[in-house]
């Protein structure tokens, strides 16, 4: 019986020291667990004024934020600074964006807080002197979804600094000062589908510069210094839908120049000073929906250019030195711009009123799209001055009926509506006669057997020069029989 009462009285003594040593790892957990976060000054709550960063966050509460937007003052933090170790106390940040308010007060890309927030997607640094993106520099985060660094003066993007980023959609590197794009700067980025590197100074791209962004589907490289792109610049961006390449120093567009880019939907040519494209300087962009080559100098536009289009629907050509544009030219797309939404614009050019933009009157009367018809309808033309006669003719010919309600003082052929400019050329100041296209009736537009003005630009086929030396020879043969029957004659 003793014996039953002690292993008793044993079993209850060590279920009392289990529950015991229970309840002090416990405690031990927990004050372990609030250390972590004690030692370390909550980011979201800094009360030192002389602190260098202050974070502004919807709470304030530890372990709670999941956005901050921090502030970097009095003269700015250094890369091994401790305070980098404090972002430990809000974990659980998703967005995070850094406004350096001194001049030099961020120079890096503060990597050491970007590997302690495992939940960070957007990252943002703005007004910084950050000069180079080093490699790896966002820490191979599998988290990151954006990334943007506008107005941070960086000059170059080193080989793998945006890498073995598997989420990444996004990234911004507008109105920096980069000069140039080198291989390999954006590696592994499956996810990768806007890129805008609009504002800066890059004048090279190097070969396969994007050779790695196969999903990218826009990129902004517009307002920089580019003054020649080939296929090569292109090679990787099989799925790119919009390119933006406005107000750049591109002078001309070479064979295939955009033929990696089977995709492409929407082409920016705007602002350049393209004065040639070659006649497959487009090859290769059958999904072409919209191009703008608008504030260009584009003298000529030849047949062939837009041949390999095929649902071209905006074609934007305002404000070139245009002299005219061919029905020829435009016949592989002349069917797309009668559709709905199409649009064609020739405004701003130096379009020769002749028979050879008939095509238009035809096209305003066919097309389905607003658009068209409002572009055709304040189109003008310059008159020469038989034309301007002619016309000045046709409206005194007409009779006037005093007993008529019809003012012909307001008509289509008014003096008034003629706009006459002066503008200079490499002879000297001239007048230019101009009129809306559409309100010269067809039958008055001017059509040469031969216009001498196109004569330049029509150079003879290898056939005509064949029919013309055949030509030549027989003249030369006739020319022989008929002096030998003079001579035999008068013999």
């Amino acid at each position: 019986m003793d014996l039953k009462y002690l292993i008793l009285m044993i079993a209850f003594a060590t279920i009392e020291i289990n529950v015991t040593e229970s309840r002090q790892n416990d405690k031990r957990r927990w004050k372990s667990d609030k250390s972590v976060y004690s030692q370390y000054v909550n980011i979201c709550d800094i009360q030192d004024r002389g602190s260098k960063v202050h974070c502004y966050c919807e709470s304030t509460k530890l372990k709670t934020a999941t956005k901050a937007d921090c502030w970097v003052f009095n003269g700015g933090i250094a890369e091994d600074d401790p305070f980098w170790s404090n972002f430990y106390s809000q974990p659980k940040i998703e967005r995070l964006t850094f406004n350096v308010r001194a001049d030099g007060g961020l120079t890096y890309i503060p990597a050491k807080v970007i590997i302690r927030l495992e939940k960070l997607q957007y990252f943002n640094i703005h007004y910084a002197n950050i000069s180079s993106v080093p490699p790896f520099a966002f820490t191979n985060s599998s988290t990151l979804r954006e990334i943007s660094l506008p107005k941070n003066k960086i000059t170059k993007l080193e080989r793998m600094s945006f890498a073995h980023l598997i989420l990444l959609a996004n990234v911004s590197l507008m109105e920096n000062q980069i000069s140039e794009l080198e291989r390999d700067v954006f590696y592994m980025l499956p996810n990768l589908q806007r890129l805008y590197l609009s504002k800066n100074t890059i004048s090279v791209l190097h070969e396969g510069c994007f050779k790695h962004l196969n999903n990218l589907v826009k990129l902004e490289l517009d307002s920089n210094l580019l003054t020649v792109v080939i296929r090569e610049n292109f090679q990787g961006l099989s799925n790119l839908i919009t390119l933006d390449m406005r107000n750049n120093k591109l002078t001309m567009i070479g064979d295939l120049a955009f033929s990696e880019l089977w995709a492409l939907q929407e082409l920016y040519l705007d602002g350049n000073e393209i004065e040639f494209i070659s006649e497959r300087g487009f090859g290769g962009l059958a999904q072409l929906r919209k191009l703008y080559l608008a504030d260009n100098k584009l003298g000529t536009l030849d047949a062939g250019v837009l041949d390999d289009f095929q649902k071209l629907t905006v074609l934007d050509l305002r404000n070139n030195n245009l002299e005219t544009l061919k029905q020829e030219t435009m016949q592989s797309v002349l069917e797309n711009m009668k559709s709905n939404y199409a649009l064609i614009s020739l405004d701003g050019n130096k379009l020769t009123c002749d028979c050879r933009l008939l095509w238009l009157h035809k096209l305003k009367n066919e097309t389905r799209s607003k658009r068209v018809k409002a572009s055709l309808e304040r189109l003008s033309c310059i008159m020469d001055l038989k034309l301007k006669t002619d016309l000045g003719k046709k409206k005194n010919d007409i009779p006037k009926n005093p007993t008529s309600t019809h003012d012909y003082d307001n008509d289509e052929f008014d003096d008034d509506k003629y706009d006459e400019t002066m503008q200079d050329d490499t002879v000297g100041n001239k007048v230019e006669y101009r009129k809306r296209l559409l309100e010269i009736s067809t039958d008055m537009l001017p059509c040469h057997n031969k216009l001498s003005y196109e004569a330049s630009y029509s150079p003879p086929t290898q056939d005509e020069v064949k029919y013309y030396y055949s030509a030549s020879s027989n003249v030369v043969a006739a020319m022989t029989v008929h002096i030998s029957i003079f001579v035999s004659i008068a013999l």
